[in-house]
């Protein structure tokens, strides 16, 4: 990393204390917590009958879910913003040694790998487990989050990603949803997935042959423009599989996985938001 990079990112804790200062964080907080608890108490009567989960109300339950993850999400980021203890954590990662960089990012995306593969491998039954790990899951990726906020909130353009991750989800999952079988007339998914590969493998190569920022600028332009369509056609069908799996869940014969079933749409959910973050943004600082 250049030292005006590093410069430049040893800064932005100072400057986002500047825009958050002023705010009542721990309301918002106890706001946040509140509703989280309503969310589990309406899970508690919805998702479960007799004490066993149930396939009534299976889109709803899920999207309960989803709310909770983005509130766990917004707590995280809340209690960065109290604290700032992810901030040094993240600072302690780019200011050590290349060595110490790669071997961070190592450790934390192996974490990240073995809970998704724990979460959908764990009996759904246990409810205790998979609940403990996809919630696990959602706050490690609160973390990764934490600097795309940085950046967002820089260019003063979190509100408005926010407004149109809500929208697009909106729309994308009523059309996945209703018209999914006439839309997705094939599973695109797995090419969609490699798409992404070769993305990740171009970014990667990227990093050793561009180093005039305009180019680079325009490069993640692009890459975050495409990976953000990838991202809404992966949540369309997605929304597809979702009625696919409501009508396949039938209770006795089927045991309802919504936290598998939610971390699903939630990830692509978090993709696009974080995409329309740094399109947004670049594109104000273009101006």
């Amino acid at each position: 990393m250049s030292s005006k990079n590093l410069i430049r990112l040893k800064t932005y804790p100072m400057k986002i204390n500047n825009i958050i200062n002023g705010s009542n964080t721990l309301l918002k907080l106890f706001c946040c917590l509140t509703i989280v608890v309503i969310i589990c108490i309406l899970l508690g009567h919805y998702a479960f009958k007799n004490g066993i989960l149930t396939c009534d109300h299976y889109v709803f339950n899920t999207y309960l879910y989803i709310i909770l993850a983005i509130l766990l999400i917004f707590m995280v980021v809340l209690i960065n913003d109290q604290t700032g203890i992810f901030n040094y954590f993240i600072l302690w990662i780019v200011q050590g040694s290349f060595v110490r960089i790669i071997l961070t990012f190592i450790i934390i995306i192996s974490i990240l790998f073995g809970l998704m593969y724990k979460l959908d491998k764990v009996d759904p039954q246990n409810i205790v487990a998979s609940n403990i790990i996809w919630i696990a899951l959602i706050l490690l990726l609160g973390f990764f989050l934490i600097p795309i906020i940085w950046f967002g909130r820089l260019n003063d353009v979190v509100g408005i990603a926010g407004i149109l991750t809500i929208i697009i989800t909106t729309i994308v999952g009523l059309l996945g949803y209703y018209y999914g079988d006439k839309i997705v007339t094939f599973d695109w998914d797995k090419y969609l997935i490699y798409a992404l590969w070769c993305i990740m493998i171009i970014i990667f190569i990227s990093l050793f042959l561009i180093t005039d920022p305009i180019q680079i600028l325009l490069m993640i332009s692009l890459i975050s423009s495409i990976s953000l369509i990838i991202f809404v056609l992966l949540l369309l069908s997605n929304h597809k599989k979702l009625k696919q799996n409501s009508e396949k869940c039938i209770d006795g014969k089927t045991v309802p996985n919504y936290p598998v079933e939610s971390f699903r749409l939630f990830i692509k959910i978090l993709n696009v938001f974080q995409y329309l973050i740094r399109i947004l943004g670049y594109m104000k600082k273009k101006r």
